[in-house]
């Protein structure tokens, strides 16, 4: 007998197939043109990159090191490393680059979003570029990425994260999870429907900040909540496969925690701030597929994790009753004759599966975007990661969730 739980994960399993599909879809009517970057510019525009940074001494170096070897005129070049009160050697090894031509900004601790829009008052950039402390980018980055703005009404540009050097298993669990999103965000540009421009290596107009304010400061996720107003505000959001960028991750699970809280937490804020975007024609994809799938998945995910936990759970009830039990054997189904909710529950598997294949053939795509080589060890993180990574995303919206319905203290977690 079916129950109506049977019916929500089967709901699941539909809902899931047609958003991967339609990605898939997207891509594949967009694929002859999203590896390919615009022409640069026949005038070049000055770039002022703000590299805001709170205690940072183990990796302000490399990053500042990466900007310089960045392959752009250094006349048109701008290099500004904004230090946010911190209280370790940050400070004092950025000062080491001002004989390179890195101006240094000393500021008391306000935030990142404080310390990026100190850097912006300095800077004399016409495009403004973000850049976490923690860090490195490609040496083309640049090249790859202005050629966005020879159209007027592109006001951000996002570049494509990679994790950094992963080495213990929570990194490599983000290894897969960034490159699909490599992926995924490239597939929202081609839909006008990127709601967030990661901090690594993030492009803006000059003007087009200036206009609506810089950053907003005290906010957990400043750079969607600038996302969301970009795209309010009716300019569009691209993104380059070719910029690569190399970013730090969490490497222990406390600390992943810790951080997707944040992340999480931010788009409950911003949600509830840019409400009007959600199932709002006048923003189109955005508005009337992205946003209010990204609240749907999120269900999904709460579900998805339910079912598996149940399951499991069934399974071995079922087991310990068997053989605690003399006298009573497995039953056996007959194939010719399949009750119904045997019928409805194979159906439910096919499309599961389904998702899983079309996930492996989008992560298949990932990977020759990210320009990844190693396919087979990338695979293997890949079944492993769907294995446990869901109860890790479900765990940190739930907790996150339960902060904002109480209230709990707004906290920057990195």
């Amino acid at each position: 007998m079916l129950n109506y739980w049977d019916y929500l994960t089967f709901a699941t399993s539909v809902i899931s197939f047609f958003a991967f599909f339609t990605y898939l879809l997207v891509y594949l009517e967009n694929r002859k043109k999203v590896f390919k970057d615009p022409p640069l510019p026949k005038k070049l525009p000055k770039v002022s990159i703000l590299v805001p940074a709170y205690n940072e001494e183990k990796t302000i170096a490399k990053t500042l090191k990466s900007l310089l070897r960045l392959n752009y005129p250094k006349n048109l070049l701008e290099i500004i490393a904004i230090n946010d009160g911190s209280t370790d050697n940050t400070l004092k090894i950025m000062k080491k680059f001002e004989k390179y031509g890195v101006k240094v900004i000393d500021k008391p601790n306000g935030g990142k979003a404080s310390a990026l829009n100190a850097g912006l008052k300095l800077a004399k950039g016409d495009i403004i570029v973000c850049m976490d402390a923690d860090s490195v980018v490609s040496k083309n980055a640049l090249k790859y990425t202005i050629g966005y703005f020879n159209d007027p009404k592109v006001g951000a540009v996002a570049s494509s994260l990679k994790v950094y050097k992963p080495k213990t298993f929570w990194q490599n669990m983000q290894f897969v999870e960034y490159i699909y999103n490599i992926f995924l965000r490239k597939v929202l540009a081609s839909m006008d429907s990127v709601f967030v421009v990661p901090g690594p290596f993030g492009l803006y107009r000059r003007s087009v900040l200036e206009k609506l304010g810089g950053w907003e400061e005290g906010n957990l996720t400043e750079d969607m909540e600038l996302t969301m107003r970009i795209q309010k505000a009716g300019y569009k959001v691209e993104t380059s496969l070719n910029s690569l960028v190399y970013t730090k991750t969490p490497d222990t699970f406390k600390r992943l925690i810790k951080q997707r809280i944040r992340w999480y937490r931010g788009f409950l804020i911003n949600a509830r701030k840019y409400r009007e975007l959600f199932l709002n024609p006048k923003f189109g994809d955005l508005g009337v597929y992205t946003l209010p799938l990204y609240i749907v998945f999120i269900a999904i995910l709460f579900i998805s994790v339910a079912s598996t936990i149940y399951s499991f759970y069934t399974m071995a009830r079922d087991f310990f009753i068997i053989n605690l039990k003399a006298g009573i054997e497995m039953p056996e189904i007959n194939l010719n004759n399949v009750d119904p909710p045997y019928l409805f529950m194979s159906v439910s598997t096919i499309f599961w599966l389904a998702n899983i294949v079309i996930y492996a053939y989008i992560f298949f795509i990932s990977m020759q975007m990210s320009k990844e080589r190693n396919f087979i060890k990338g695979f293997l993180t890949y079944f492993v990661q769907i294995l446990f990574y869901p109860f890790v995303l479900a765990v940190s919206w739930l907790m996150s969730i339960w902060k904002e319905i109480r209230g709990a203290k707004i906290k920057w977690e990195k």
